[in-house]
Formats: C-alpha cells, sequence, structure tokens
C-alpha cells in the first residue's frame, strides 16, 4: 500500500511538473513567482511537522535577536524561497545559456572569477563550498558557465524523472554531476589532477566531526574538507547564490577565499580550514536568513512553541 501510495505520489509531482512548465511560459517568471507563493503558504500551513521544524530551527538559531512573531514570520518566508527553487530549475532550463547568463546575475564577482581561472589554469585544485541557501541548485550551471568545470556532489531525488530533470540542467554547462556515494572515491581524483569540487558544506556530523558553532549552536562539521584541503594544497572558496527582489535575477556571493598560505602555520590546519569556513557560511546566511533552508533538523531542535 505505502509503494503504490508513493508511486501515486511521484506521477503526481511528475504531471505537477509538466503543468508549472506550461505555466511558465505563458505567464513569465514575474507572475509564476507570485502565484506559486500562495499555494507554498498553504502548504507550510496544513503540513505541521514542516512548519513546527522550521520554526524550530529559526528559533533556536534566531531566536535571541528576533520576537516569536518575527521567527514564524522568517520561517514561513524561508519555505515559500524553498518552493520556488523549483521554478528557479524550470525557469533555468529554459532561459539560462552560456551567452545570456550574466544577464541573470549568474556571474562570478571580481575579484574571485579571475582568481579562480587563473588557478583552474594552472590545474591548482579547488574546492567551492556552499549551503543550502537560495537556489543552490543552479550553482552547478553558473560555475561551468563562468569556466569553472567542477565536480559537483549531489544526492539523488527519490522522484527519478525528477531527477534525470534537475541533473541535465544542473550539468548543462558542462560541471560533472558526483553522487554523493561516489564523493569519497571522485573527489580526490578530481584534486590529484588539478580540478575543481563543489560541495554543499552545511551539513551536521554526529561522530568525528570538527566541533564548531554555527548560527549559534555547537554542532558538527565534517572534517572531509580539511582532510582534501591540506593534502592537495587546495584553494577554498565560500560562495552561495543569492535571490534578488525581481523574480529570476540572483547575486552570486563569494564570502571567503583562501590557500594553503593560510593554514601553513596553523597547529591543526583540519580545524582551522573547518572554523573558517564555517564562518564565512554564517556570513553568507546572514544576508538573508530567510533564504536558508530551515526546514532541515540540523540541531534536533525542540518543535514546540516557547
Amino acid at each position: 500500500m505505502r509503494q503504490l501510495l508513493v508511486r501515486i505520489l511521484i506521477h503526481v509531482g511528475n504531471a505537477y511538473r509538466r503543468c508549472l512548465v506550461a505555466y511558465c511560459r505563458i505567464v513569465g517568471p514575474r507572475a509564476a513567482y507570485a502565484t506559486l507563493a500562495t499555494p507554498a503558504r498553504w502548504l507550510y500551513a496544513l503540513v505541521d511537522p514542516v512548519r513546527l521544524r522550521c520554526e524550530a530551527q529559526c528559533r533556536a538559531a534566531l531566536g535571541d535577536s528576533m520576537d516569536a512573531d518575527s521567527v514564524k514570520r522568517l520561517a514561513q518566508r524561508a519555505f515559500v524561497h524553498r518552493y520556488w527553487n523549483l521554478l528557479d530549475l524550470m525557469l533555468a532550463d529554459r532561459m539560462i545559456s552560456r551567452s545570456n547568463h550574466a544577464r541573470f546575475g549568474g556571474r562570478i564577482p571580481q575579484p574571485y572569477r579571475d582568481l579562480l581561472l587563473d588557478a583552474h589554469r594552472r590545474h591548482q585544485p579547488i574546492i567551492l563550498l556552499t549551503a543550502y541557501y537560495g537556489p543552490y541548485d543552479l550553482l552547478p550551471l553558473f560555475l561551468g558557465y563562468n569556466g569553472v568545470r567542477a565536480g559537483a556532489v549531489y544526492r539523488h531525488h527519490p522522484n527519478a524523472s525528477y531527477d534525470a530533470f534537475r541533473r541535465q540542467t544542473r550539468g548543462r554547462s558542462g560541471c560533472e554531476l558526483i553522487p554523493v556515494e561516489q564523493a569519497i572515491s571522485r573527489m580526490p581524483e578530481i584534486l590529484d589532477a588539478g580540478g575543481a569540487v563543489a560541495i554543499l558544506a552545511d551539513h551536521h556530523t554526529e561522530r568525528r566531526g570538527v566541533p564548531v558553532t554555527f548560527l549559534g549552536q555547537p554542532t558538527g562539521a565534517s572534517r572531509a574538507v580539511g582532510i582534501l584541503a591540506e593534502r592537495f594544497s587546495a584553494i577554498i572558496a565560500v560562495a552561495a547564490i543569492h535571490r534578488l527582489r525581481t523574480p529570476f535575477t540572483f547575486e552570486i556571493v563569494v564570502s571567503d577565499l583562501f590557500g594553503a598560505d593560510s593554514w601553513r602555520d596553523e597547529a591543526d590546519p583540519v580545524t582551522y580550514i573547518t572554523r573558517r569556513y564555517v564562518r564565512a557560511i554564517e556570513s553568507i546566511i546572514a544576508r538573508d536568513p530567510a533564504q536558508y533552508l530551515w526546514s532541515h533538523d540540523r540541531w534536533h531542535a525542540d518543535p514546540r512553541p516557547t
């Protein structure tokens, strides 16, 4: 019975995606974003577990800096932004190309673009780090169109049809999509050859992680980035895509870029690298907390209202 329900939900999701594509083509980005905000708010209000988790995560991280009503409003806005991520992919598949990506805000800002391209030409290993912020699915697409052909680690979506569409759109600019199950072997290969890898780096690690404070909460960050960076003397760039007010326009934000010179004299380079990139991710989220994916249960925050 459960498998039947899952198949039905997948078929409904695929039909919804096809309808969304057709609707976007008819009304354009501005009307599409405005229209999709309404069902997102309805869904958010109806699905208690999602709403309570979003509010709990926001409250845990931001509760000291805003009142309870502000936390609830921010959590709802964050869910709308998450809903818009699907629309971003739909529009990107139809509208963004190598010749026009800068018009949508897809150009890496200077001097970081030249620094990354120069490192790329010299076969200097690069580790690009981002977070579940803004339309993060578009980052591999924009990286490739900027000339940075990275191997981007991704997790399969359970809907095979949507997963194929997402991989096709994200990899269209030449970036390699690396299933998370293959990351442990493929990332060292790419870095050893002087290439670039892109990783979502704001995951919580229960065991053997580096103790850090992330958004005011004690957590553990994976040691993998620090180990790879030290082993291959890689350049580390921390960046994200920020959604602007004008529908389907973005800004690539780079919050830090550093290399082996930064940790050469450190007693524990892995810890230094990890804590530095976590601070850089925090600075991106602080830019607009509503664009962060608060629905992910990072700290097992108490969902009960205070």
